[in-house]
This record gives C-alpha cells, sequence and structure tokens, in this order.
C-alpha cells in the first residue's frame, strides 16, 4: 500500500521534515494545503456538498475545494492534481493569496487559488461530494445562514472579495 508523506513546515512554511499523513494528522502537526475556488467566466462559483465518507466535516457545504499537498510536490503542483481529481478539468488559475488554518482537526499552510472552468467539463468526483451547485455570490451568501459550511469560509470568501474578482 502506498504510503502518502506530507512536509511538516512552520508557520513561515519551511519544511521541517516529512511525515505519513495518518501521523501528521493525529499528531495535529502543520503541513500544506491548497484550496481553490471554481468559478465560470459569468462569475459564477461551483459550491459542493460534502460526502458523508470524509473524515472531517462530512456532508459539510464549501465553497472551496482543495487537498493537502504531498512532499516534494509544489502548491501549483497540488492544485492541478486536485482539480483534475475532484472536478474532472482544469482551467485558468489565479493565486488569491494564503493563510495559516488553525482549527481543532488540522493546522495547515493554505494556498489559495481562483480556477475558472467551463461549467460544461466539470465532473464531480462522487467520492469527494453528494452534490455541486454553481452560485451567484449574493446566492452564495443566502444559503450560508440556511446550511452548515466548512470553518474556513469566512476567511476563503473575505480573501476572495479583497482580490477584486468579485
Amino acid at each position: 500500500m502506498h504510503m502518502e508523506l506530507l512536509d511538516v513546515v512552520d508557520e513561515e512554511d519551511e519544511v521541517l521534515y516529512s511525515q505519513e499523513r495518518a501521523l501528521v494528522h493525529e499528531k495535529g502537526l502543520r503541513h500544506r494545503s491548497v484550496m481553490f475556488f471554481v468559478q465560470t467566466k459569468d462569475g459564477s462559483l461551483l459550491v459542493t456538498k460534502r460526502s458523508q465518507d470524509k473524515k472531517f466535516f462530512p456532508g459539510y457545504w464549501s465553497v472551496v475545494l482543495g487537498g493537502h499537498v504531498t512532499s516534494g510536490d509544489t502548491y501549483e503542483e497540488t492544485l492541478e492534481k486536485e482539480a483534475r481529481e475532484e472536478i474532472g478539468t482544469f482551467g485558468d488559475y489565479r493565486y488569491l493569496g494564503s493563510f495559516l488554518k488553525d482549527i481543532p482537526e488540522e493546522k495547515e499552510n493554505v494556498h489559495l487559488y481562483s480556477l475558472t472552468v467551463d461549467p460544461d467539463k466539470v465532473i464531480l468526483s462522487d467520492k469527494e461530494f453528494e452534490k455541486g451547485i454553481f452560485l451567484k455570490f449574493n446566492e452564495i451568501e443566502k444559503r450560508r445562514h440556511q446550511h452548515r459550511f466548512l470553518p474556513e469560509t469566512d476567511k476563503v470568501l473575505e480573501i476572495l472579495n479583497s482580490s477584486k474578482l468579485y
């Protein structure tokens, strides 16, 4: 069986050493991840409902997709890999910024991107998601008060808003 290694990093994103993914999570060690908005040319954003099989926050809604940066990979390589795995396509991307995610479940150095895709080419991974829908920003704001969204939702939307994409 393939053992996935993650780089354990400090808050300045310097690699300290590599460790098996399960141990990184078990010990609450800081590691790298990417998150990305999936948007269309008309400005709609993909909002997904996470699979009930997810270890963290099953069934929660999210405005971003993403994943862990495997040891030795770059943030951009991970962005493309995760996009192809989770939505079956890739497109033009833009780096929006980074932040430290510090929640009881995970400590991550996150690089946040915006990815523009043709919505007709999006094929959601049924392993990752129960469903997905493209919504305008104001529709997302309404839904945020009706459904459970991931803890980082406020932070990523704040970065998106400040990026002048909306």
